[in-house]
Formats: structure tokens, C-alpha cells, sequence
């Protein structure tokens, strides 16, 4: 049975991407081929880093999301500016 180790990470749109659908082509909006590369590594490797322990990242409650925050984001520490969102930390 999974239980929470967290209840209470926010992170930015780019890692909820990569969380929620694994999916991280919407980086390639914003960023050229080079530089999306890039940040996807730093989002992946950040992830692996907070599912260490065989923990892992699940989206959370999108009603707790926050939709302009200056706080960086709890999994690739971000300080860009932007929305947050609601994820749980699971064992």
C-alpha cells in the first residue's frame, strides 16, 4: 500500500509536465532545441533526485495549485517566477 511522504510539494509547470505526463515537448515553446535539451535533463535528474528511496512524484490536488508564486520550485529549485503546483511524494 503506497502511503505520503509529502503532501505538500509545489513545482513549476516544466517538472508537472514531466510528472504528470512524462512529456516535456511543451519546453520546446519557449526554448530552442539545445536549451529545452538541456532543461529537460535538469528536470529529469532533479525528479530522480526527490524519488530517491523508491519514493515518486504523483500530481496532486490542482484545487492547493498556486497560480503566481515567487517560491522556487521544491523539485528542480526554479526561482523563476510563475504558477506552482500541487504534488504528493509517495512511498
Amino acid at each position: 500500500m503506497a502511503t505520503i511522504v509529502d503532501d505538500h510539494v509545489m513545482v513549476c509547470a516544466d517538472c508537472l509536465m514531466i510528472i504528470a505526463n512524462d512529456d516535456a515537448t511543451g519546453l520546446d515553446y519557449f526554448l530552442d532545441e539545445e536549451n529545452a535539451a538541456v532543461r529537460e535533463r535538469n528536470v529529469r535528474d532533479s525528479i530522480a533526485a526527490v524519488q530517491r528511496d523508491g519514493d515518486y512524484l504523483v500530481a496532486g490536488d490542482s484545487e492547493q495549485d498556486e497560480v503566481f508564486s515567487t517560491s522556487p520550485c521544491d523539485c528542480c529549485n526554479s526561482t523563476l517566477a510563475g504558477s506552482r503546483h500541487h504534488c504528493v511524494l509517495m512511498s
